[in-house]
């Protein structure tokens, strides 16, 4: 009975991306995951000196199906307790959160319209070889900055091209409006906005990404330009980043770079620009347990601001793999953060974290 009532709440939530008759597969599947974090930190900016306890329950329910001109669909949309304040959309507390709709003519073409997807520039965000989260995501501390896309936390459409090189992708993404939230209508206009403040419709953007698997080696690639039509002194943000990596099992390696320029810009800030190097490898001892390290090293140029220093953070991982749950440790040092989101890097402003994570997927 409780299979029947998850089928059931699964197509209405997929139909309503998309009208059909008939979809030729429902899936549910998801993770739910616990994590304990604890830490110190040195300097004005006290984060990680208290223990926190806290969890994440994520279900995604997906659908396919076909057309009646023989083209093919996709949907899916996600329903996670972990998403106030994501990506671009600061505002966000709606449970609905990640969502695609994708039409395919045929297997190396498709047309979508994304929120919070993996589309365009962002499929080339993450270069290098992780064990478990990007280094951004690992505690969400680091004040690592990171490639800009159009697609977190935001409404964009675009297309793929597959197979363009081995194991290709070509993915582009435009979002008309970066200041629509999580909760934007497809049938009303809608004026909340988030990314610049007191204005509406003011910031569009598009997002081109390439990945590309000749051999051992993977390189990824992406370019972002937004543009700000607002008065003032507001700028155009651009964002590009470059990595490869390079797989001989049970070792993996990758370096990739980062380039911001006027990084998220916003009225009344100053303009900044800042480059992320990060390097990374991981290494499979065996088919359950996977050691990482990342090193990250940012320098924030803000205007009229000296240059005091680079950002550097160092986090290490390990994972013990027993099928659907992984269980994992990751400690993060962080030297000389940056002040604010739009200031430079402050000497001996440190910290140290280690996190403790439970996942299981279903």
């Amino acid at each position: 009975m409780k299979n029947k009532v998850l089928k059931a709440i699964g197509a209405l939530s997929v139909a309503s991306l998309m009208s059909t008759s008939a979809f030729s597969q429902i899936t549910i599947s998801g993770y739910a995951e616990v994590g304990f974090l604890a830490g110190n930190d040195e300097g004005t900016r006290g984060i990680s000196s208290s223990k926190g306890l806290g969890s994440e329950f994520l279900v995604t329910v997906a659908g396919k199906g076909t057309l009646s001109n023989g083209w093919t669909f996709t949907g899916y949309q996600n329903f996670d307790t972990d998403e106030v304040g994501n990506g671009i959309d600061t505002a966000n507390s709606n449970p609905m959160t990640t969502r695609a709709l994708e039409i395919s003519p045929n297997k190396d073409f498709k047309l979508f319209y994304t929120y919070d997807g993996v589309y365009g520039g962002e499929i080339a965000r993450t270069a290098v070889p992780v064990v478990t989260e990007r280094p951004v995501d690992l505690t969400g501390a680091s004040t690592l900055a990171e490639f800009i896309d159009v697609t977190s936390g935001g409404h964009a459409i675009g297309f793929d091209i597959l197979n363009v090189g081995p194991a290709g992708r070509f993915s582009v993404a435009y979002n008309p409006n970066i200041a629509a939230t999580q909760s934007q209508s497809s049938d009303r206009l809608y004026g909340a906005t988030n990314y610049v403040a007191g204005a509406t419709n003011i910031v569009s953007g598009y997002s081109v990404g390439y990945t590309v698997t000749p051999g051992p080696i993977r390189i990824a690639a992406g370019y972002t330009k937004l543009k700000n039509d607002s008065n003032g002194d507001n700028v155009d943000p651009k964002s590009a980043t470059l990595g490869i990596q390079y797989t001989a099992a049970p070792l993996a390696v990758g370096i990739q770079r980062t380039k911001n320029d006027d990084g998220r810009k916003v009225a009344g800030n100053v303009n900044f620009d800042d480059t992320v190097d990060t390097v990374s490898a991981t290494y499979a001892v065996n088919k359950e347990v996977t050691l990482g390290a990342m090193y990250n090293r940012m320098e924030r140029d803000v205007l009229n601001q000296a240059i005091d220093g680079k950002t550097k953070v160092i986090q290490l991982v390990a994972a013990y793999n027993l099928g659907p749950v992984v269980a994992s440790i990751a400690y993060e040092d962080a030297k000389d953060k940056n002040r604010a989101s739009n200031e430079r890097s402050l000497d001996g402003l440190d910290h140290t974290l280690t996190k403790i994570k439970v996942k299981a997927n279903f």
